[in-house]
């Protein structure tokens, strides 16, 4: 096997392994759904912040690797991450745990659509039909956390969906700005911005339901997302929110070293396996036949604009 074979396989183990963690990070946000989502949040960013200075520092990489002439951009990228996280996070706990991985594969496909509007790329035919197609998938998924009824379980699960949608949402704008930022800036410069941003944001959170006026408006949820300190052995899994969340972001990131990104990218669906384990597993849940329809429409179209990519890639190279 040639050597850029071996990197291309080195690659693709990092992808799965990263898609994996970030997967189980998931899977423990939902099953500590009792804390406020700013606390859990809090440790995501911030022990994910730890990891990744130890692993700059390791790679002799600290400080230097966070030089930046461009820090409004980092804030741009990182708003749009901290959005992502709260629905994301959100999601995970008002809909079944497959349910909401499957609506997020709606996000490579706004990437595609987003490129093309503010990155100026090239959309063909074949883009535009999977884009709908895609589209068409999400609506089947939608469908019955969309239903007519009016219990709590429906509104839970329309507003679910409506956090997963806006989560990928605001993904795919943040790897649009993730794409710009490559161009000069360092890999540790911008996870490494990203976690300390949204490490500000949760603690911005955790002030504001202490200081916010029980007279003003959304006092209720604001005061909602107060500290709450962790109940005997639980800070250890809030931590290892941080710590997965670190680690799968550092193994992504090394995985694009080995391989292609369009190669890397159909690794993204692996996630519905996990997920739909998970869910049978821990939470006792299992993927109804629209989410499985839906997730095959959105995954068959979201392979072929990866498929697309590499193609146009290749004739570029040519």
């Amino acid at each position: 096997m040639s050597n850029e074979a071996n990197a291309s396989l080195l690659g693709i183990a990092l992808k799965v392994m990263a898609v994996f963690l970030f997967t189980v990070m998931l899977a423990l946000s939902r099953g500590y759904g009792d804390y406020p989502l700013t606390v859990v949040i809090f440790y995501r960013s911030f022990f994910a912040l730890v990891v990744l200075v130890i692993w700059l520092a390791w790679r002799g990489a600290f400080p230097r690797a966070l030089h930046t002439r461009r820090l409004p951009a980092h804030l741009v990228r990182s708003i749009a991450g901290i959005g992502s996280m709260f629905f994301i996070f959100g999601a995970y706990r008002l809909i079944p745990f497959a349910d909401a991985t499957a609506i997020g594969y709606i996000q490579p496909l706004l990437v595609a659509l987003m490129a093309a509007i503010i990155l100026r790329e090239r959309i063909t035919s074949l883009r535009i039909f999977s884009i709908f197609a895609g589209f068409a998938g999400i609506l089947v998924m939608l469908w019955e956390h969309l239903g007519s009824g009016s219990t709590q379980s429906t509104a839970d699960g329309a507003l679910g969906a409506l956090c997963a949608i806006m989560g990928a949402v605001l993904v795919a704008v943040a790897f649009i700005q993730i794409r710009r930022l490559t161009l000069t800036e360092d890999t540790g410069a911008i996870a490494f911005y990203f976690q300390a941003t949204t490490t500000l944001a949760a603690l911005a959170g955790l002030a504001a339901a202490v200081l916010w006026p029980a007279s003003a408006p959304f006092a209720d949820v604001i005061h909602a997302q107060a500290w709450v300190w962790p109940k005997g052995y639980d800070w250890f899994p809030l931590v290892m929110i941080g710590v997965l969340g670190g680690a799968g972001q550092i193994l992504m990131t090394q995985g694009f070293r080995y391989a292609d990104a369009s190669i890397l990218a159909v690794f993204d669906y692996s996630s519905l396996v996990w997920a739909v384990l998970i869910g049978l597993v821990i939470f006792a849940e299992i993927p109804s036949a629209y989410v499985m329809a839906g997730a095959s429409i959105v995954i068959t179209a979201g392979l072929l604009v990866v498929m697309e990519e590499n193609r146009l890639r290749k004739r570029r190279r040519s």
